[in-house]
């Protein structure tokens, strides 16, 4: 699917950016950036090719000929300003030109100013959201008299918490503005985070879960949402890919922590760590986006399940706790590299799904090796490769995003199935078959909804498109100027 860069940010285009004026920097910054995604939508809608999705073989002959202006008097550039409402919208200037050096010039300031410190504010989030697993190396199981089903427990009270959390934290952001919420987020889950070191055992530990997945469910959607506002849908996913690598950059360096926070066990008496309804029902009913949906919740299961119980499993190895932590940092590191590269590669040749099916056929074999590979310690240096190649598996959120898993992969693997959990890694390799059916289907899909668009609207003239664009009561995907990406 489309990002949403193009809809999200009106006011910015594909030109150039006017000369600079004696303003301050900022003010110099807005008009430049609220031009382009303008130009973006009037340059798509002269060259692109959509239609009506009900109404499809329709849509033309709806058209009235006696309501329809001349072609050579019919311009569609006034169909895609910013709606009257837009904050920027007295900056909008169809007109603007601007140079490439200009708008290089600009995005990297954009990279500089705001992707930069939302990067940041992830790999925050995820140090408190993650360090759990540092933990589970040491004997925190053990301290708190819970077993691995317990652990499971708590991880889905989490991500059920998070996902619950998510559109009320929306609606309150858009209420005060995500410049003052993201904050007060960070702070209260800063909180919650530091009372994990007195965690008496398992009532605390499902309350701190839960209020941690209450408190940060809204921070991810907002973030990516507020980057949307200063991106094209071709720049944004390459910086979703920065955005993203701070979470695998946070699990390299929370490990050397853990490492150094570890060897204080015993001090101070510590063991060592411690929208609105009627939007939402819209988007649930848009069958066209039930692909999407069903992808998102499966896509990643095998991978989340190799990575919350990665520490678990070189414990079962019999790898010490320092150890345990050090043999995570490859598998991270595997994982940003893998990121960064196949969002590039989805670039370079503009396909998505491709690139989600790669990362699917890559985990299919890691999997049979681990499911057939016998026990003994012999074979622990090769459990442990397989183990780290799935954690650093071709992560492409920043291509196709995802729904909430909820926590399924925390019910995948048992207590009475480990070490090896034979029977979980059976069922992932379900998934990722499964996986891979949905994913071949879903291009398919689109590709058809897709032609049948462009036949369509290549039908009518360009005072037809222009008649249907200013009396069409179709809004997002059900417009003749939206194309699914795949």
């Amino acid at each position: 699917m489309d990002s949403g860069g193009d809809n999200a940010v009106l006011g910015r285009k594909n030109g150039s950016i006017e000369p600079p004026t004696p303003q301050s920097k900022i003010s110099r910054l807005l008009p430049r950036l609220r031009s382009r995604s303008g130009h973006e939508a009037s340059a798509f809608a002269r060259s692109q090719t959509y239609s009506h999705d009900s109404d499809e073989e329709g849509s033309a002959g709806h058209l009235k000929p006696d309501l329809v202006p001349n072609d050579d008097e019919v311009s569609l550039d006034k169909y895609y300003q910013p709606i009257d409402s837009y904050e920027g919208r007295h900056r909008y200037d169809p007109k603007a030109t601007w140079t490439t050096a200009e708008e290089k010039a600009l995005i990297r300031r954009l990279d500089l100013r705001v992707c930069a410190y939302c990067c940041f504010m992830f790999f925050a989030l995820q140090l408190d959201r993650a360090n759990i697993t540092q933990a589970l190396s040491d004997n925190f199981l053990k301290d708190l008299g819970m077993n691995t089903n317990d652990y499971n427990t708590g991880q889905t009270i989490f991500y059920a918490s998070f996902l619950a959390a998510e559109l009320p934290s929306q609606l309150v952001s858009k209420k005060i503005g995500p410049d003052n919420w993201i904050p007060i987020q960070m702070i209260s889950w800063s909180i919650v985070a530091s009372c994990q070191s007195r965690l008496t055992g398992r009532a605390t530990f499902f309350i701190t879960r839960s209020l941690l997945g209450i408190i940060e469910g809204g921070f991810i959607p907002d973030v990516i949402l507020y980057l949307s506002y200063f991106y094209k849908s071709k720049e944004l996913p390459i910086r979703l890919s920065f955005f993203w690598g701070a979470y695998g950059c946070t699990f390299i360096i929370s490990a050397f922590l853990a490492y150094g926070i570890l060897h204080l066990g015993g001090v101070d008496g510590l063991a060592g760590q411690a929208v609105t309804l009627p939007l939402l029902w819209q988007a649930l009913k848009d069958y066209d986006m039930w692909p999407i949906y069903l992808l998102g919740f499966t896509w990643t299961i095998p991978n989340q399940c190799a990575t919350a119980y990665l520490t678990l499993v070189l414990r079962s190895l019999n790898f010490d706790s320092f150890e345990t932590n050090l043999l995570t940092v490859p598998a991270y590191v595997l994982f940003v590299l893998q990121l960064v590269f196949w969002t590039w590669f989805s670039e370079k040749i503009n396909n998505r799904f491709l690139i989600v099916l790669i990362c699917q056929i890559y985990m299919f074999p890691l999997l049979v090796g681990l499911e057939t590979l016998p026990a003994g310690a012999k074979y622990a240096w090769s459990r442990y490769v397989l183990n780290m190649m799935l954690v650093g598996f071709p992560y492409v959120h920043a291509i196709i995003g995802e729904c909430s898993n909820v926590g399924f992969e925390e019910a995948i693997y048992r207590d009475n199935d480990k070490p090896l959990y034979r029977t979980g890694n059976a069922i992932l390799l379900a998934l990722v078959a499964y996986n891979i059916i949905l994913i071949i289907s879903s291009q398919l899909y689109y590709r058809s909804r897709n032609a049948r668009r462009d036949k369509v609207w290549q039908q009518m003239s360009e005072s037809q498109r222009a008649r249907y664009l200013a009396t069409t009561t179709d809004k997002g995907n059900k417009r003749l100027d939206f194309r699914f990406v795949h």
